[in-house]
């Protein structure tokens, strides 16, 4: 189980990768996803929305990091643990699989 909600989640931040890079996009003839307005005032760049997150959570980091969330939360949507009557010590993850998927991905991102 914990197998196969990593690997969803890597396919689909594979995909979001895909998606937000220029080279994959000009290659398949695709749109990119985000429109960021660039202007000058006072002799700065100011990106709309801000490329990093800000305080509305609107900037470009702040959609990812939510996008990015909504992957995760791939580990608790299953209807409770496959293991938890078989092993007492997983009742207290409150029956999802959110631990063990946080430390596949950290494992997974440290070896990037």
């Amino acid at each position: 189980m914990i197998e196969g909600i990593t690997n969803g989640i890597n396919g689909s931040m594979i995909f979001l990768k895909d998606q937000i890079s220029i080279a994959y996009n000009k290659h398949n003839g695709l749109q990119p996803i985000f429109d960021i307005k660039v202007n000058l005032q006072d002799r700065k760049v100011m990106f709309d929305p801000s490329i990093g997150s800000n305080s509305r959570q609107n900037g470009i980091r702040d959609i990812i990091n939510k996008i990015v969330a909504d992957f995760i939360s791939l580990s608790i949507q299953m209807p409770g643990r496959l293991d938890a009557s078989a092993n007492p010590a997983n009742a207290a993850n409150n029956g999802d699989y959110l631990v063990e998927i946080k430390d596949q991905l950290i494992l997974f991102l440290t070896q990037q």
